[in-house]
Parts: structure tokens; C-alpha cells; sequence
């Protein structure tokens, strides 16, 4: 069975959501109507980033780097600034998104 489609096929990639997460949040929309599916994909990324102890350095880049990407500005924005304020987010990381377009992950990366 296929995943929902509620989920970009990078998410799966980077590990944020599996097919049987993402089947749980697509049922979960589906009762919700009145919640934009960015609403559901913040959950997910939520309960992925509340799920680990550290992040690693990789998990830090994917995770910053699909913000980055996302067609939801908001979205993407409120992602890679939850990366930024990771203790462990690596130093590549936290130089590049002092470089940002974002004003606000400019000040987050500075925080």
C-alpha cells in the first residue's frame, strides 16, 4: 500500500515519517478538515524531533535543509529555526542560516 500523499517523498527519505506514521496523520486530517495540512506535517515533524534524545549532525542538515526547501514558507521557516535551536546543531548549519533570506532564521541562527 502506498503512503499518503499528505507528505513530500522527502520526508520519508530523511526518516521524519514512515508509511505507517504518515497513514496515522493522513487519518487524523481527514477527521480534522478544518487544519491546512501544514498543520499536520508541523505535528509530524514534532513528534519526529521530540522522538530523539541528540539529533545528529546529519539529521540536523536533512531536517534544515527540507525547511529550507518547503513550498510553505511558514512551514519551512518554523523548521529550520526548531533546528537552530538544537544543541546540537552543527556549526555548518548555524553558519549557513546566518546567511538566510529569512530575517527571522538570520536572528534565530545569532540567538
Amino acid at each position: 500500500m502506498n503512503p499518503p500523499a499528505l507528505f513530500p517523498i522527502s520526508w520519508f527519505a530523511a526518516g521524519i515519517v514512515t508509511p505507517e506514521s504518515a497513514r496515522d496523520f493522513a487519518r487524523y486530517a481527514q477527521a480534522s478538515p478544518n487544519h491546512p495540512a501544514r498543520h499536520w506535517l508541523w505535528a509530524a515533524f514534532r513528534d519526529w524531533s521530540e522522538e530523539r534524545e541528540r539529533f545528529t549532525s546529519d539529521e540536523c542538515q536533512t531536517a534544515y535543509a527540507l525547511g529550507e526547501a518547503d513550498p510553505d514558507h511558514n512551514l519551512g521557516t518554523a523548521m529550520m529555526c526548531h533546528i537552530l535551536l538544537q544543541r546540537t546543531c552543527p556549526t555548518d548549519v548555524r553558519v549557513a542560516a546566518a546567511q538566510s533570506n529569512r530575517p527571522v532564521v538570520r536572528r534565530t541562527a545569532g540567538a
